[in-house]
């Protein structure tokens, strides 16, 4: 871990530091210094977080565990791990198959105590590498956005029994909210809906970043969507709709382990678009309130995890063997704290309840 420089200063050079890493607090000045050699282990960790979590959110396919063991195959005959060789195996490989394939018959993949114990040292090795390169992205399979889901444009006449459409079964369910002449007096500003766009880019940024595994990682997913959304952290307030949809790009450009490709802002920017248009013609705003509301869950899920903290402190623990985590995992809680994280499910409360009463102002705003 890098040293402390002087205040101001660059950690690792003599430049004016311009950011502060979100692990370690250590002053830097651009993405290379940030990757430094004496600085690697934090510029992992995020992505390490993001398979741990996968591998605990759920359980391992036929096909990955097949992938995994090939890939520990390949580390012990010296091929590249992610070598997609088309020969078929020979004897040697097939043993080596098998006897991989009889060490983990009995084992529960989500349990990497387990795994760790039944793999050779060169085994652990190559998966602490695949870990390190970010080449075991390879092995998670992505996640697909309920929003993007295929709605037939004619639906089915439904029998009183089973009135539910589709693809409301396919997304988070919603949460209720007041009129808003119960929670407030007067006409609501202006601004909210170029609010929610904010709050709807922030939640879409978030959830791909994390790969749909957000609700399991509240704490740093939460730290996550208060970062990119001023209006949920803050008191912000944007009249205009492409300056509210842009600025979690403008605000990930500040913390190195939320930043992204521009490939990946356009594809955010697609997917507010996408929940604002909603499923049907005649339900446009269901995928805003299931949006909408899937924050309120995660929110109450982390007040839930920083109360239990409150009362019982200590550090979040990860599912990897400390042998292959050497240093912290978790993404600093800046601002998420309980006043903030109560605040701001007063405020997605208070959306729900716009969304239910002013969708023809939202409809306006769609391109």
């Amino acid at each position: 871990m890098a040293s402390v420089s002087e205040e101001g200063k660059c950690n690792f050079c003599t430049n004016e530091s311009k950011y502060t890493c979100p692990r370690c607090n250590v002053a830097y000045c651009t993405a290379a210094c940030y990757k430094h050699s004496s600085h690697a282990q934090c510029s992992e960790e995020f992505y390490r977080t993001m398979v741990e979590e996968e591998l605990h959110g759920g359980a391992v396919s036929d096909e990955s565990r097949k992938k995994m063991i090939e890939i520990l195959r390949r580390a012990n005959s010296g091929e590249s791990p992610l070598e997609d060789g088309e020969d078929a195996l020979d004897s040697d490989d097939d043993e080596d198959m098998e006897d991989l394939d009889k060490r983990m018959a009995d084992i529960d993949l989500n349990n990497s105590e387990a795994v760790w114990k039944k793999l050779s040292e060169e085994e652990r090795k190559e998966f602490q590498e695949l870990i390190k390169n970010g080449e075991i992205e390879d092995l998670i399979p992505p996640w697909i956005p309920w929003w993007e889901q295929e709605v037939p444009k004619v639906q089915e006449v439904s029998s009183p029994s089973s009135s539910t459409p589709a693809y409301v079964l396919n997304c988070p369910n919603v949460v209720d909210a007041p009129m808003i002449k119960e929670v407030m007096k007067g006409s609501p500003s202006p601004c909210i809906p170029f609010n929610i766009l904010n709050v709807l880019a922030a939640y879409s940024w978030t959830v791909r970043l994390f790969n749909g595994d957000h609700q399991d990682s509240s704490l740093d997913a939460t730290e996550a969507i208060f970062v990119l959304s001023s209006v949920l952290s803050s008191n912000a307030n944007f009249e205009e709709a492409a300056v509210a949809v842009e600025s979690p790009k403008i605000e990930a450009q500040n913390h190195l382990w939320l930043m992204e490709s521009e490939e990946f802002c356009n594809t955010v920017r697609n997917d507010v678009w996408k929940i604002l248009k909603g499923p049907t013609s005649t339900d446009k705003t269901f995928y805003m309130r299931a949006a909408i509301s899937e924050i309120h869950v995660l929110l109450s899920t982390c007040k839930v995890s920083l109360t239990k903290r409150k009362k019982s402190p200590g550090t979040r623990k990860g599912i990897f063997p400390p042998t292959l985590l050497q240093d912290s995992n978790q993404v600093e809680l800046k601002l998420t704290t309980l006043p903030t994280v109560k605040l701001a499910m007063k405020k997605v409360e208070f959306f729900l309840s716009y969304i239910n009463e002013y969708s023809s102002v939202l409809a306006s705003i769609s391109p």
